[in-house]
């Protein structure tokens, strides 16, 4: 988590969904070597990029890490600059892509539901635990399925059958073995 920008970003509006770390971390004790904007190369190639390599370095062990990363991908205008849980601002642009990519165009949203519904879901566990045949049932389903499969956005079951009928209708493997040379 960066948060020290060359310019003051408290008038921005962020997203309330996502909670910003709160934990006292390295980034808030010196909060000038994470300080960078692409393009910034006023000292020499060299320079910035050890400078960069130092403040992923102190970003490698910080507890706060995944969430910051979160809060820096959701809050763009906010993390413009800065090193943020290790990333520059232009590797968090090409995150955000492949997000999108992956999530579809409403992704922040999509990863609100999901941040809520685990928050929901430890909860009702904390309130109402498995009892211990339960757990084994559990733990033994987990171990012969694996994971449950998750649930895909209406968007995104739109763009993967778009994807899928552009890849049949261009791929010579899709034609029957009967038709081939």
């Amino acid at each position: 988590m960066s948060g020290v920008v060359k310019v003051s970003n408290d008038h921005i509006p962020t997203d309330p969904r996502f909670f910003f770390p709160t934990e006292r971390t390295r980034c808030q004790s010196e909060p000038s070597r994470f300080d960078f904007a692409n393009g910034d190369r006023t000292t020499g190639g060299k320079e910035t990029r050890q400078r960069i390599e130092e403040a992923r370095t102190a970003c490698a062990n910080c507890p706060a890490a995944a969430d910051c990363l979160l809060w820096a991908l959701v809050n763009k205008e906010a993390s413009s600059v800065g090193i943020w849980a290790a990333t520059t601002p232009r590797e968090r642009n090409t995150l955000r892509k492949r997000i999108a990519d992956r999530l579809g165009s409403d992704w922040v949203d999509v990863l609100a539901n999901q941040i809520r519904a685990r928050r929901e879901r430890a909860a009702a566990a904390r309130n109402n635990p498995l009892t211990v045949a339960q757990t084994r049932v559990v733990s033994m389903d987990r171990e012969m399925n694996g994971p449950m499969p998750r649930s895909m956005t209406p968007a995104r079951q739109r763009r993967n059958r778009a994807l899928l009928a552009a890849a049949t209708k261009t791929s010579r493997r899709t034609r029957p073995l009967a038709q081939a040379p």
